[in-house]
Parts: C-alpha cells; sequence; structure tokens
C-alpha cells in the first residue's frame, strides 16, 4: 500500500471517521431491525423458546451499541486504532444474533 500525499490527506480529514462512525449506526440499525423481527415471530408464536431468543438478541444488541458508542467517542477525540477486543466483541455479537435467528427460524413455522 502506498503513503497517501499530503493533498489526498487534506481531502479525506475527518471523511474517514465520519464513515466509521456511519457503518456503527448501520450495524446497530440492522440488529435493532433483526431483533425487532424476532420479538413480532415471538408474540406471533407465544413460544419460550422464541422469547429466549429476543432477550439474547438484546443483549448483543446492547452490547454492540456500547462497543458503537464507545468507539465513535474514541473517534472523535481523535484515537484511530481500532482495539483487538472491540472487533471480536462485534463479531461475536452479530454471530449470536444470526446463530439465534437461524435456530429461531428453523424450530418454528413462520406465521405473518
Amino acid at each position: 500500500m502506498t503513503p497517501e500525499s499530503p493533498a489526498a490527506a487534506a481531502r479525506d480529514s475527518g471523511l474517514a471517521t465520519e464513515r466509521t462512525a456511519l457503518a456503527w449506526r448501520r450495524t446497530i440499525a440492522s440488529l435493532c431491525t433483526a431483533t425487532l423481527l424476532l420479538a413480532h415471530q415471538a408474540v406471533v408464536t407465544r413460544s419460550a423458546a422464541d422469547a429466549a431468543a429476543v432477550s439474547t438478541a438484546m443483549v448483543a444488541l446492547l452490547v454492540v451499541s456500547a462497543i458503537g458508542h464507545r468507539r465513535n467517542r474514541q473517534l472523535r477525540s481523535g484515537r484511530t486504532a481500532t482495539p483487538a477486543t472491540a472487533i471480536v466483541a462485534t463479531v461475536l455479537a452479530v454471530a449470536t444474533i444470526a446463530m439465534v435467528i437461524a435456530v429461531t427460524l428453523s424450530g418454528s413455522s413462520l406465521r405473518w
């Protein structure tokens, strides 16, 4: 990878931070949508397993929201290095929601 020229760096000042913040917001919005769909499924089926899936998804959503908020504050203060723990925690939370959705949808018939 070649280093950026000073002109390119000046054009991108602050834009990378904004793109990262928007990516966190999109991730959290997606997780909110998935959690709401799971909640709808739990209300329709009235299943304890579906309710447990919603609880798990809500915890994962809170974890990702907290990480995203912390990361946005770090970026705004000028710290650009991403801690490995934040990446691992986010991946685990998103993977947990994906598995919960897969198990919930495979174990019950969809009723819309």
